[in-house]
């Protein structure tokens, strides 16, 4: 079984570039060259398949809307990524900031984390995002990145061991 994708430019003459309706397929090929690795980033931010395809229909959207440049692919893949970061985030409905402003984050059930701590985390030690750009996605100052991160260590620290658990203590 073979799939066949048309190139951005493969419209007809006749009709014209607007016979896409309205796509723009450089961006769906983009995509679709590095759907493993926006998936899984997806995944890391929002932890939720329904909320994964969501994010990924929200940022073909949002890219579909944007002219792509095929002069500078690096530009258009880092555009691409920050697009789905951002639409993750969105839709992890994190635009109430009210809630979480004041929150204490100490530890109620294990392993868990809210949202803000958990994607700080990931954005700056699983992602390797800078502080500036973690603290852009997430709408805070570098200094409260670093007490977002340092919350999530320390709740994650405070983790006890599957062995202990279980009861097995020779493991």
């Amino acid at each position: 079984m073979s799939t066949s994708f048309t190139t951005p430019n493969s419209s007809s003459r006749k009709t014209g570039p607007s016979s896409n309706s309205g796509k723009n397929v450089a961006w769906y090929l983009l995509f679709l060259e590095h759907l493993d690795e926006f998936a899984t980033l997806a995944w890391y931010l929002v932890a939720d398949h329904r909320l994964v395809e969501e994010a990924i229909q929200r940022t073909m959207v949002q890219l579909d809307a944007i002219p792509f440049d095929v002069s500078m692919p690096l530009l258009a893949y880092n555009q691409a990524r920050e697009t789905l970061i951002t639409q993750a985030i969105a839709g992890l409905g994190l635009g109430r900031k009210g809630s979480e402003a004041g929150a204490v984050y100490l530890p109620s059930t294990l392993g868990e984390l809210p949202d803000l701590p958990r994607l700080a985390f990931m954005l700056k030690l699983v992602l390797r995002s800078s502080e500036v750009e973690v603290a852009k996605f997430l709408d805070v100052t570098p200094s409260k990145v670093r007490e977002l991160v340092q919350a999530a260590i320390d709740r994650l620290s405070l983790r006890v061991p599957f062995s202990v658990l279980n009861g097995c203590y020779d493991a």
